[in-house]
């Protein structure tokens, strides 16, 4: 679903193409997007790489047949996009995103977007221009459960900082842990992300964990009680004390 307000990167189709046999054989992704919330210029780095959200995305996407087919009956009149984010529809099921967007909105008013949040969160999202040949890539890792593991490696082994070290802390690879709403806007404020939430996620969250280089350095905000999760060794730590029911799991 492309809207009519969006410029594909070179690599647009090649990446649906090369996501469509992945998302067939991987029943916990909910939809493949070309779009990354927070894929704006300063805090991306990767163009080869892809993440997962627990927020629908929208803005250039696609669904299999398979979701098609149980999605369609229940589908509403209008504010599909508002629907598509409550937990009913995916239970438990993530989108797959590049890091660095494959689509890029020009559309600077609407009926959701006004010109104030166009500037902040919507102008400065990087535009891959420099063309993947991903059929070459091995993209297994963002399978089920392979992705868990994938992120919560990282994690573990990242240097927990504080929000005032961000930009002075010399480790390559961090971790900030925030408490409650009002807390992760404050880093995301700080870091350049978006500071909002829907249905209870940080909007391009996984897991309650976020992504973004600062100063060139790999960061990672996360929700303190994902974090407990992850150390404790819960394999299903991206839903393990968030409430959602009804999870779809792999295989």
């Amino acid at each position: 679903v492309l809207e009519d307000d969006l410029e594909v990167a070179v690599d647009f189709a090649p990446y649906f193409e090369a996501m469509a046999p992945i998302y067939d054989s991987d029943h916990t992704i909910f939809c493949v997007s070309g779009w990354n919330d927070n894929g704006m210029t300063t805090v991306v780095s990767d163009n080869k790489n892809l993440l997962r959200t627990d927020v629908f995305p929208g803005l250039g996407w696609m669904i299999n047949k398979r979701l098609y087919e149980e999605l369609n009956p229940k589908w509403p009149l209008a504010f599909w996009d508002d629907w598509m984010r409550e937990k009913a529809q995916p239970r438990g099921r993530s989108c797959v995103i590049p890091e660095v967007n494959r689509v890029y909105t020009f559309g600077d008013h609407g009926n959701s977007v006004d010109r104030g949040f166009w500037k902040r969160y919507l102008e400065p999202i990087r535009l891959n221009g420099d063309p993947v040949q991903w059929h070459k890539l091995d993209l297994s890792y963002i399978k089920m459960p392979s992705y868990t593991n994938h992120i919560a490696q990282q994690i573990r082994t990242a240097s927990k900082i504080g929000i005032a070290e961000v930009n002075s802390s010399p480790a390559e690879t961090r971790v900030i842990v925030y408490s409650g709403e009002g807390d992760y806007r404050t880093a995301a404020n700080t870091i350049g992300i978006h500071t909002d939430f829907k249905n209870g996620d940080p909007r391009g969250s996984f897991g309650h964990v976020n992504l973004a280089y600062v100063s060139g350095k790999k960061t990672f905000v996360v929700d303190s009680r994902t974090l407990d999760s992850i150390r404790s060794g819960r394999q299903d730590w991206p839903y393990a004390w968030a409430g959602v029911a009804d999870v779809v799991r792999a295989g």
